[in-house]
């Protein structure tokens, strides 16, 4: 165990030489390159594999779309990150995580206060923003992270920015299992009073795992509001999951 915490520090120290140093000199299809490198590899380093069932065309020109998931743990964004280099939305607690705050900082995370109306319209300027520059936008509409049993409501405010930009919409469900038995795994839910740190440790000791993520065909906002869109896509989640129970 010891070990595996090394390198997992290295790893961090790698993400700030990535985000810090490298990606500034790389053109942006190199800088996706290196950030979908480096979560591949950290989510090896803690023993999680991920297994894609559909197909996510990752190609940069292709890029400018929103990716929602239901939410089970801070290892989300890294799952996704695999498949497509995103802009996520975090809630404004994460920024003063240790380490990941610093890392998701620089991974240009849009951090929202949920109960700030100012805040939120903030958020869907700079997804806004990030749309018109050709990038994949991502977040959790669920607002808080559940044991992955249950998908909770989906929230709209993020489907806002989908409407107003005409974006396509792909839904993605995620579910954390055991490799042989295919028993969900509740090791890596982020839920009630558990620290970031206690988290990370109770992942570093778990047995192998594999999350297994559904990938919807894209989902056009045309004729939907964001309360219509995000129940839509929240009944997509729900069905897909249902797949791989």
């Amino acid at each position: 165990m010891f070990i595996t915490y090394l390198r997992l520090l290295y790893a961090f120290i790698k993400a700030f030489w990535i985000l810090f140093v490298q990606i500034p000199r790389l053109d942006r299809a190199s800088q996706s390159l290196a950030i979908q490198k480096w979560s591949a590899d950290t989510l090896k380093l803690l023993g999680i594999s991920v297994e894609v069932i559909g197909n996510i065309d990752a190609s940069t020109s292709n890029a400018s779309r929103l990716l929602v998931a239901n939410h089970i743990s801070w290892l989300d964004p890294l799952v996704i990150q695999t498949l497509q280099h995103s802009i996520f939305v975090a809630k404004q607690e994460v920024s003063r995580w240790p380490v990941v705050g610093h890392i998701a900082k620089g991974c240009d995370v849009v951090f929202v206060n949920r109960g700030s109306p100012s805040s939120a319209r903030k958020m869907v300027q700079s997804m806004t923003d990030a749309l018109q520059r050709n990038m994949c936008i991502a977040g959790f509409p669920e607002g808080t992270s559940t044991e992955g049993h249950q998908v909770g409501l989906f929230h709209s405010n993020l489907f806002e920015v989908a409407v107003a930009n005409a974006c396509e919409v792909i839904a993605l469900s995620l579910r954390y299992k055991d490799p042989e038995t295919q028993a969900m795994r509740l090791e890596p839910a982020f839920v009630g009073d558990i620290g970031f740190l206690q988290s990370l440790h109770r992942v570093i000791c778990a047995p192998p795992m594999v999350v297994q993520v559904v990938v919807s065909e894209p989902i056009a906002p045309h004729g939907h509001t964001r309360r219509t869109l995000a129940q839509m896509v929240q009944s997509k989640v729900e069905s897909q999951l249902q797949s791989i129970q």
